[in-house]
């Protein structure tokens, strides 16, 4: 082998080594500044979110969270809330982290997002306030309000139990027993169908063709509050019977008398108007709309220009108020004037309406116009009171028969739990009489409702399960 001379595999072992430790050498080198980022990110700060709860509360709060309320209105609502309730209590919210969550409102001041977005608009005296009807109502009990509803009733002139009521004009106890007096004065809030028009003898023109038209002296309204009515509902086919003129006095008598009304109006918007209460820190809507008449027109409907009912026969402006009311209200309890007169038995036109109902957001619904007594049924967990029949009522100067009817009583708990029951009543004589529980009477109503019901049954005491 020549001296200097290096074999190749040598050549290539050495450059091999040298590479490989030079490899190495190298990843050691550059391991180092890599971990010394990793520790300098690390040591940095996070990045710092604002000080602010409100704006907190308006970056990551979800929808669901305020509600569904507008966004416009969000800002300035909360400013209203942090006076209202302090920075404190909106920084405890923030602290919960729960954003997605509209009970964390309830659960820092006791009322509900809807009912504090009422506080709001009635401390700023804004139009939204003003236009629609809204009251705070006192509940017997802090934990629970009922509602309470009952069928048709008329004070309308020459009729039976008109008559008999003006015997002692003083007194209502000829026309309701002590115990129903009870129940209806009693109740936190209470809602009758107003089945009739309030005029006086000169004013608006019976309606040529109708067989029964009703109207009472404008003085009877003061009746209302006198069996304890906190609303009335105008949706119904009697309350046209003498034309626009006397429709309209009918508005304005009860405004006079300050009782507030639904189901009609001066125009369209007033009519799908809800009245709103609200009650232990819960905003409950009520609502009314008439899918009667259905062949006939003698009861105009409000358009947007011209004074009526809320029709329903074809439910679009209904269903429009009703999702109008849910934005605006935990609960919302739906009226209708529906039906088939002189029977037990709901048709399938109502139950086609009931779904569209339940499916805008009425949380129960309430029936009217029969004449008689009907089921009470379940629509995906709503309650369903097809008809609660006539409560006082008669046409003609000829008392009626004896007739079973009844009130439907509506809770809702704090929780916005709702439940409901049925309160027995019968007319006779000219009377409407709650009935005792160990009454005949009693028992039968309550084996005839649930023998008319597929879907629910009520209890010896009233209450209503779902079978």
């Amino acid at each position: 082998m020549k001296k200097g001379f290096i074999p190749f595999f040598v050549c290539l072992t050495v450059l091999c080594l040298t590479a490989c430790g030079k490899t190495e050498a190298t990843s050691e080198k550059n391991a180092k500044p890599q971990v010394s980022t990793s520790a300098e990110n690390s040591a940095k700060e996070p990045e710092k979110t604002s000080d602010d709860p409100k704006e907190v509360i308006l970056t990551e709060a979800t929808d669901d969270f305020f509600a569904g309320q507008k966004e416009s209105l969000r800002k300035d609502f909360l400013d209203w809330f942090e006076k209202t309730y302090g920075t404190e209590t909106l920084q405890s919210m923030v602290d919960n982290g729960v954003l997605d969550d509209p009970s964390v409102w309830t659960n820092s001041t006791g009322r509900t997002i809807k009912t504090l977005f009422w506080d709001y608009h009635q401390a700023a005296d804004d139009r939204f306030y003003k236009e629609n009807k809204v009251k705070e109502i006192e509940t017997k009990s802090s934990d629970k309000a009922d509602f309470l509803f009952s069928g048709d009733l008329t004070l309308a002139e020459n009729t039976a139990t008109t008559v008999l009521m003006d015997k002692n004009p003083n007194s209502l106890s000829q026309c309701f027993d002590q115990r129903l007096m009870s129940t209806m004065r009693d109740a936190d809030f209470f809602t009758i169908n107003n089945e009739f028009c309030y005029a006086s003898d000169t004013t608006g023109k019976r309606l040529s063709g109708k067989a029964f038209c009703f109207r009472a002296d404008p003085k009877r309204a003061k009746l209302l509050t006198r069996i304890g009515a906190d609303l009335v509902s105008l949706a119904n086919n009697h309350v046209y019977d003498f034309g626009k003129d006397a429709f309209l006095s009918t508005i304005s008598t009860l405004k006079k008398n300050d009782v507030p009304y639904i189901g009609a109006g001066k125009n369209l918007t007033e009519a799908k108007k809800a009245y709103y209460t609200i009650a232990n820190g819960r905003t409950v809507a009520i609502i009314a709309g008439t899918q009667i008449e259905r062949s006939m027109n003698y009861t105009k409907a409000a358009t947007a220009d011209s004074p009526g009912v809320l029709k329903c026969l074809n439910p679009k402006e209904y269903v429009d108020a009703i999702k109008t009311a849910k934005k605006n209200a935990d609960e919302v309890i739906a009226i209708c004037h529906w039906g088939t007169e002189g029977t037990n038995y709901y048709g399938a036109d109502q139950t086609t309406l009931a779904e569209k109902f339940v499916k805008a957001g009425a949380d129960a619904i309430v029936g009217g116009h029969t004449h008689t007594l009907q089921a009470v049924e379940y629509l995906d967990k709503v309650p369903v009171f097809y008809s609660l029949g006539n409560f006082y009522f008669s046409s003609t100067m000829n008392m009626p028969r004896a007739y079973d009817t009844g009130l439907a009583r509506i809770t809702i708990d704090r929780n916005g739990k709702v439940t409901e029951k049925f309160i027995p009543c019968h007319f006779s004589g000219g009377k409407t009489s709650q009935l005792k529980k160990d009454s005949s009477g009693y028992d039968q109503i309550i084996n005839d409702m649930n023998s008319w019901s597929k879907s629910a049954v009520i209890e010896k005491n009233g209450v209503i399960k779902r079978k």
